[in-house]
């Protein structure tokens, strides 16, 4: 089905290191990248269980999702979700009996769009809160959890024009002061 999975790797020490670290932090951003994978899984998972505020763009949607047992997969046409330079590539739908519409306030956003993967499969640890126009997930939220969105578009990037995504970046800011 062309899913992709995720293997654990990391050594014992380097597991340790990680949560030294994270429990020194009030939330965790999940930015993604090239070699997220290797290490923002595990990053996810212990934020999970341990009910840390987190929120994950991009690449750190999937790995949030694969931490706790989902899988991605490649979209299928790039054409409109691969836009590099794009400020803004398409709407999301939103519903309106979610955690996230109660932060952006608004069924339909505009977002950007720089990947070329989806989730697959998100388990039943996270609810899927926001589509766009070809049905792909772009936010998740995990119901039980405090604060715990895996975002597929990049409001750090639009936070500054776009009043929404500032709401996302307070709501997490918020999230960690409590």
């Amino acid at each position: 089905n062309g899913a992709d999975s995720w293997e654990e790797t990391l050594t014992k020490q380097q597991k340790e290191d990680l949560i030294t670290q994270i429990n020194l932090c009030d939330g965790i951003i999940l930015q993604g990248g090239k070699d997220s994978l290797k290490y923002e899984t595990f990053i996810a998972k212990y934020a999970f269980d341990n009910n840390i505020p987190t929120i994950g763009f991009c690449a750190g949607q999937n790995n949030m999702v694969r931490a706790v047992g989902g899988t991605t997969k490649r979209v299928a046409d790039t054409s409109k979700h691969k836009q590099m330079d794009a400020e803004i590539a398409h709407n999301i739908f939103i519903d309106k009996n979610s955690k996230f519409y109660n932060i952006v306030k608004c069924q339909t956003m505009a977002v950007n769009s720089r990947h070329n993967k989806t989730i697959d499969n998100p388990t039943n640890n996270y609810k899927v809160v926001a589509v766009c126009d070809d049905g792909y997930p772009d936010v998740l939220e995990a119901p039980d959890k405090k604060f715990n969105f895996a975002i597929r578009f990049h409001p750090e990037s639009l936070y500054k024009k776009y009043k929404q995504h500032n709401a996302i970046i307070k709501a997490f800011i918020n999230a960690c002061k409590k």
